[in-house]
């Protein structure tokens, strides 16, 4: 029971990851820098420390135990990781919901266990698992080569300044592909915070989630820094406060409980399942976020009008990116 709980558990977290930035595609008269600046401190900041000081009943006391230098790891990820977030933005923004989260959450399945097998245990790739490995990145990459030649051809004629637009959004793409696996590296790194919480009295199905509101926090730093000043340079902070502007903060409240609540119920889920957490959670979090992506912004328009070609190669690259997580998370079986 407590297995199928932990799926469905993992399950809602993958629905809620694929779907967090809808919301933000429905706000009215907002740029980029505002639309992300108002997830920044919604969703990295407040609602994260709010989750946290809700589930957590000594967490002040928690934190004063985790060593300096074991802290300083935990905030210099959640600073690299801040950075991806932002090109993480931004290629949705370029890309769109059905072409940015395949690519992006395609190499941040693959990279989430390359690089700590880099790092931890280099001589794997001597073995079967290690191969298994390879194979999934080898169908990473041609996933988002195919997913890119469908994007080139969605329009019959693209002009040089789409063409333009879609290779910056595939470089910031690819890039926060990469990035978007350090919470993972964050986690692996801060497993004396686990137990730091365990002793605390925190329980077993909880403890590995305390990493999240240190690690998020300095993320949102960064976030939400970068796009105060795209603000200031454009001079147009007033635009937070125009006439949508209680349509649009709800819209972002929403869109921030969906992230960080995709997160927590992961780390929850995962608990749950016990020695299945690896080979069955993190791919079915991946895969279910690619998919409910796709599918949204399929819904939503984005390839209306494309042509029948364009249409079945970015078919064959969602499902050549699934297969890559499937690959990958049969490695974790050796």
């Amino acid at each position: 029971m407590n297995i199928t709980f932990g799926l469905l558990i993992v399950s809602l977290a993958g629905l809620l990851q694929g779907s967090f930035i809808l919301p933000m595609t429905y706000t009215r008269k907002w740029e980029w820098s505002h639309k992300w600046f108002a997830f920044s401190i919604l969703g990295m900041l407040i609602i994260n420390w709010i989750i946290a000081f809700s589930i957590f009943d000594n967490l002040p006391g928690i934190v004063s135990r985790i060593p300096s230098s074991l802290m300083m790891i935990v905030l210099l990820f959640g600073l690299g990781w801040g950075v991806g977030a932002i090109l993480f933005g931004k290629g949705m923004d370029l890309l769109g919901m059905a072409l940015g989260f395949p690519i992006i959450m395609g190499i941040n399945a693959t990279a989430g266990t390359i690089i700590p097998a880099i790092i931890f245990s280099p001589d794997i790739f001597l073995h079967l698992k290690g191969g298994l490995i390879i194979t999934g990145a080898v169908f990473t990459v041609g996933g988002i080569i195919v997913c890119a030649k469908a994007s080139s051809l969605k329009d019959k004629v693209a002009s040089g300044e789409k063409s333009k637009q879609l290779g910056i959004g595939l470089t910031l793409a690819i890039i926060s592909g990469f990035t978007s696996c350090l919470p993972n590296l964050g986690a692996a790194f801060s497993g004396k915070i686990t137990t730091i919480a365990l002793e605390s009295g925190v329980s077993g199905l909880l403890a590995g989630n305390v990493v999240w509101s240190l690690f998020f926090t300095t993320g949102a730093i960064v976030n939400a820094g970068y796009c105060l000043y795209l603000m200031r340079k454009k001079r147009d902070f007033k635009s937070l406060l125009n006439e949508n502007k209680v349509t649009n903060w709800l819209l972002m409240v929403s869109m921030s409980l969906m992230w960080a609540g995709s997160f927590y119920f992961y780390g929850i889920g995962c608990s749950m399942l016990g020695n299945y957490g690896l080979i069955v959670g993190w791919p079915l979090l991946i895969t279910l976020s690619i998919v409910i992506g796709n599918l949204w912004g399929l819904y939503r328009g984005e390839w209306k009008g494309a042509t029948l070609r364009s249409r079945r190669l970015l078919n064959m690259g969602l499902f050549i990116l699934i297969v890559s997580i499937v690959i990958t998370a049969a490695s974790n079986q050796f």
